[in-house]
């Protein structure tokens, strides 16, 4: 899920970065170690607005299960993904590649392909009529293990996701449950993503944007790739994390909830080396009708506001191919 940006896809790319680290090992009871970890993970979601985190406790054999059906996902067939495609009426399923394009018409389109998962949710559920983005996934009958590792890695995901949720609230000295009484029913999802070897360095995988979501958990690609634009705005640096690592960064609504103090960092993914590339972000969303409005109170953010239902509906049929062009000039997602 994310923002369109200003297309400033300049290829000045200074050398590769390390992010900041942060070491999750150690008693989640100790209170010392959780105010130690809460200051370290808040301050580089601060100051960067990304971070790589280790001792996450995700198995690496499920990480490497989930990267493994991702590579068989889009293998297949065309005429089985395209079976699969989503909608204007359904947010899952196959996207073809090259087939969104930011500020549509002002941009070339995005080189990728992806596939759509949401919160798996009964189709009888009565909330699925509150909101389009609730109800069962799309799931290739010729993958019959697919959902059952995406299933195990996303409680996987939602189990981390609270817990840096907790460190963070302690870091802006909030109660925890202000915020984790919104991920209730989330409208959490995964989008599964391939780029293919690229016969430019400069081909955009995916154009420069923010994430709308509250927080984002990656597992890196070796093919590497994705760059952080800097905080001065004047250049992109590629993101490097140590083996095992996962990524981390916050979203608009994590911005807003915590008045500014934590950057949701423009990105981009350019497929520079040639290799394929496969990742699968997953997004933490809250429920369809919280509306996201600043915990900590700053004057810049003062009375800005933020319907989390309105703004992922929009996000999805803005990037629909012929819908309306988003004026990259404004900030269509948090309102006064």
């Amino acid at each position: 899920m994310s923002t369109n940006e200003p297309q400033n896809n300049s290829t000045d790319h200074r050398a590769a970065a390390e992010l900041p680290v942060i070491d999750l090992c150690g008693s989640q009871s100790d209170i010392k170690t959780r105010e130690f970890q809460g200051q370290q993970l808040g301050s580089a979601l601060q100051q960067v607005g990304f971070a790589a985190v280790t001792g996450h406790g995700i198995d690496a054999g499920l990480i490497q299960r989930m990267r493994e059906q991702t590579v068989r996902l889009f293998a297949l067939p065309e005429s089985e993904k395209m079976a699969l495609r989503v909608s204007p009426e359904n947010y899952r399923g196959y996207i073809p590649l090259g087939f969104f394009t930011p500020n549509r018409g002002a941009a070339e389109a995005d080189q990728y392909e992806g596939y759509k998962l949401h919160q798996e949710v009964a189709a009888d559920d009565p909330i699925c009529d509150a909101s389009p983005l609730y109800g069962p996934n799309k799931w290739p009958q010729s993958m019959p293990q697919l959902n059952i590792v995406v299933a195990d890695y996303w409680q996987a995901c939602e189990e981390l996701g609270t817990r840096l949720l907790t460190l963070i609230c302690a870091y802006l000295a909030l109660e925890p449950s202000v915020i984790l009484q919104a991920m209730t029913q989330p409208l959490n999802n995964m989008t599964l993503l391939h780029y293919p070897p690229r016969s430019s360095a400069g081909e955009i995988g995916i154009h420069p944007h923010k994430d709308t979501d509250v927080l984002t958990i990656l597992a890196p690609d070796a093919a590497g790739g994705l760059f952080v634009r800097s905080r001065d705005c004047n250049h992109w640096i590629e993101a490097i994390t140590p083996p095992g690592a996962l990524l981390i960064n916050v979203g608009d609504m994590l911005e807003l909830w915590s008045g500014g103090r934590l950057v949701s960092t423009p990105h981009k993914v350019v497929n520079k080396r040639g290799a394929e590339r496969y990742s699968f972000p997953f997004f933490m969303v809250p429920r369809y009708d919280v509306v996201i409005r600043p915990l900590v109170a700053t004057p810049q953010f003062a009375g800005r506001q933020m319907h989390v239902g309105d703004v992922s509906t929009q996000i999805w049929y803005s990037n629909w191919p012929d819908a309306a062009a988003i004026d990259a000039s404004l900030d269509p997602y948090i309102t006064n």
